[in-house]
């Protein structure tokens, strides 16, 4: 039957083909394979599967009973007879899935979290939704999460550092869905998309004997390669093998990217939005007058009491607004701030008392769902193809990045002030027959969040890798470090923001080899003329050996032609050390 060929089979054992064209499971831990070759040989993983079935013994740890799915799936294909007629008593793997009550199941995808390395791009795990459960039980319902088990004590340098090289165990953890919505709606304010998928009773309690079998197992974990989508990928194979989810990640699984493959896939029934503790505050201030904004911040802060007068010319629902509005802005700083509970706790209790003490219903509306999902945005990859011109001398121009959104790319499904842009390369070819890398970025990330009343976190920016110089002897590529440090606040749809910036260079074109730049960064986002685009104004006043300042004036502007197209306009001046220049480009941009 070559049952060890079965798409199945290979899915219940994470196999697949390496570019030499044999096979590698992507479990890295021995005790998931009962062959001494089962690591790369199905065929000798199978053959050992069936026969440790049929070897004496029961309890827990029998391989019936520690292999349930594989278990389950031979069992299906082949006619086992009298010998194998029952299953063995598995009572721990038993009362495990009786605690679980698993009916069906959900993808859960909370939105981007940029001060996490590890979550940058997204999350995704999976939720065990019991049978018509309520939205209290869709709170006490458990999931399965994977994700990196590391060091705490690990600095962010080497903790990324490790991420990306499989530095990592990934383990699996089962926990309540409410821990997980107080991790990311509440303590990293993200936003939480609930993807109900059409998996049948059956293939969901397959599912869980497959999680059975995994969960001791050690898979090393990659950021951007075998990370938590991917891991969830395999787990939905394993039901629905025919979808070859896996196949369609083979390098690459950023969690956008895989939530749309599972939408494309057909295996989603409804979408549900949960917002996160900041977008129901946002929400719920902006509703407000800016004297029930003041009262509210000031009740929230402890400066007033309760039975203060500026509430009395309030009518009931307003007070109630107030009240429920306070209440909020004070969770929302402790949980912020980490804030010790006696701290809080006084406080909060006499909110919510004096707001139970109205019986009028809540004027307040929660967030509208976002018109665009995150995984219903434009694609990670883009290309940029262009023509310009710096300093009078024509060029054209090729930029690829690989992942994942700049200030300027279309906002459908994206934050205004999040940028991560990785492994991003533009070279240019100018007239006068010179080929020339213009810049390459590692990584570049701006955390972009507008302050407000309630709300007030610093906007900040990071940097790595090479770019072009203005210099009195010409242009030269120059390594460099950025970092800054600052404010945002929202104006109309856009917002403006300011940074103090340092920057480190290192090159043979500077003296001496290594300069250091230090200045401020001014810029305008805005939406509007038919996409979005940046006004920027930049200083850098250098201090070693050479004391000068370069800065430049930069105005880049994106027209969305649809989800997948782009055309961008770049204009710019720059000042450099002691001389000018001047640009433009025009270019068309695919995202993939």
């Amino acid at each position: 039957m070559r049952l060890h060929d079965d798409p199945t089979w290979l899915a219940l054992g994470h196999y697949r083909r390496t570019p030499f064209g044999d096979w590698a499971s992507d479990a890295d831990d021995p005790a998931f394979f009962l062959a001494e070759t089962g690591q790369h040989d199905p065929d000798a993983e199978l053959s050992a599967t069936l026969l440790a079935y049929f070897a004496p013994g029961d309890g827990d740890e029998h391989p019936r009973c520690r292999f349930p799915a594989r278990y389950h799936w031979l069992k299906s294909r082949l006619d086992f007879g009298g010998s194998l007629s029952s299953d063995h008593d598995c009572k721990a793997f038993s009362e495990w899935t009786e605690t679980l009550k698993a009916h069906s199941v959900s993808l859960i995808f909370p939105a981007s979290y940029l001060n996490s390395p590890s979550s940058m791009f997204g999350h995704t795990f999976l939720r065990l939704d019991r049978e018509n459960q309520d939205e209290n039980a869709r709170l006490l319902a458990h999931t399965i999460n994977y994700a990196a088990d590391v060091n705490v004590a690990d600095n962010e340098l080497f903790y990324a550092y490790r991420g990306l090289f499989g530095g990592y165990p990934g383990v699996i953890s089962v926990q309540p869905f409410y821990e997980k919505v107080k991790e990311y709606s509440d303590f990293e304010n993200r936003d939480i998309w609930e993807y109900s998928l059409n998996l049948s009773p059956a293939e969901t309690a397959q599912l869980i004997r497959h999680v059975w079998e995994i969960r001791p197992i050690r898979f090393d974990y990659y950021f951007i390669g075998e990370n938590c989508s991917y891991r969830i990928l395999s787990l939905l194979d394993v039901v629905r093998p025919a979808l070859a989810l896996r196949e369609k990640f083979p390098y690459r699984s950023i969690p956008s990217d895989t939530v749309r493959a599972i939408v494309d896939a057909g295996l989603v029934e409804h979408v549900d939005y949960r917002p996160s503790a900041a977008a129901v505050l946002n929400e719920h201030t902006r509703q407000l007058t800016s004297d029930q904004r003041r009262v509210a911040r000031q009740l929230a802060d402890g400066k007033i009491a309760l039975d203060s007068a500026a509430l009395r010319p309030m009518s009931a629902a307003e007070q109630a607004a107030t009240l429920e509005t306070a209440y909020e802005s004070l969770r929302y700083r402790s949980l912020a701030d980490k804030l010790p509970r006696e701290r809080v706790a006084g406080l909060s209790y006499k909110l919510l008392l004096a707001r139970s003490r109205i019986d009028d219903v809540s004027p307040l509306k929660p967030p509208e769902r976002p018109a665009t999902r995150d995984d219903e945005g434009h694609k990670p990859w883009r290309a940029d193809l262009g023509f310009g011109f710096f300093d009078h001398t024509a060029f054209g121009s090729f930029r690829l990045r690989s992942a994942y959104h700049d200030l300027t790319d279309p906002l459908a499904g994206y934050r205004l002030g999040a940028q991560i842009k990785f492994l991003d390369a533009s070279v240019r070819y100018y007239e006068d027959e010179r080929f020339r890398v213009e810049a390459v970025d590692v990584i570049n990330i701006a955390s972009l969040t507008p302050r407000t009343e309630f709300i007030q976190p610093l906007s900040w920016s990071v940097g790595l890798g090479a770019r072009r110089k203005l210099l009195e002897t010409g242009r030269p590529l120059v390594g460099y470090l950025d970092g800054g440090v600052g404010l945002s606040y929202s104006i109309g749809d856009g917002m403006i923001f300011g940074l103090v910036n340092g920057t480190l260079e290192v090159s043979e074109s500077v003296r001496p080899n290594v300069d250091i730049g230090l200045g401020p960064r001014i810029g305008w986002l805005y939406r509007g003329l038919g996409g979005q685009g940046l006004l920027d104004f930049r200083i850098d006043c250098y201090i070693v050996e050479d004391e000068y300042c370069t800065g430049g004036l930069r105005l880049d502007h994106t027209v969305n032609l649809g989800k997948d197209y782009a055309l961008n306009l770049r204009l710019g001046r720059d000042r450099g050390e002691r001389t000018y220049a001047s640009e433009f480009l025009l270019s068309v941009r695919r995202y993939f």
